[in-house]
């Protein structure tokens, strides 16, 4: 006994009102994947500020020896230096970012927000091409300045034995 203008189906209302639901769904998770990929930038350009801000308060002391220690963003394996050629795995990977005024870069270069190198100042380097790995979210870099030194070196990670005046 069926009743005249009853279906078994859905009705148009609810069917519109599933995909209207399922499309804000969608558009909500892609603004939230959005915000934390602008989070990771932010994180970047704050690895950035923290190290050029050591790099000057050392640039501006009399003589410093002591490690920077910041905390890259997630996915970032190391923080590469160089102004010349070097070898291995980042510097293949990084040369096509190699740039006259860059001196810094990020590897993998696809975890550094569409732009994986950097401009450091006041700073030398005693090596062509190095990288500081990242270990447990943390990159250890050396800085070392003398008296009569008119920049400051990048250097290997210094023992707690080398360190002299803090930067920090």
């Amino acid at each position: 006994m069926n009743k005249r203008g009853q279906s078994q189906f859905l009705s148009i209302g609810v069917i519109f009102s599933i995909i209207v639901i399922i499309a804000i769904l969608g558009i909500s998770i892609y603004v939230i994947v959005k915000f934390l990929g602008i989070g990771a930038c932010a994180d970047l350009g704050l690895f950035n500020k923290d190290f050029q801000d050591s790099i000057d308060r050392a640039w501006g002391s009399e003589i410093v020896k002591d490690n920077f220690v910041g905390s890259p963003p997630r996915g970032v394996e190391s923080i590469c230096f160089g102004e010349g050629t070097g070898s291995g795995n980042e510097y293949n990977k990084l040369r096509l970012y190699q740039r006259q005024d860059a001196n810094m870069f990020i590897y993998p270069p696809d975890k550094a927000c569409g732009a994986p190198w950097n401009k450091v100042e006041h700073v030398e380097m005693e090596f062509d091409w190095r990288c500081f790995p990242v270990e447990n979210g943390k990159v250890v870099i050396g800085l070392e300045k003398g008296s009569f030194d008119d920049l400051v070196r990048i250097r290997g990670r210094l023992e707690a034995t080398d360190t002299g005046n803090r930067i920090d």
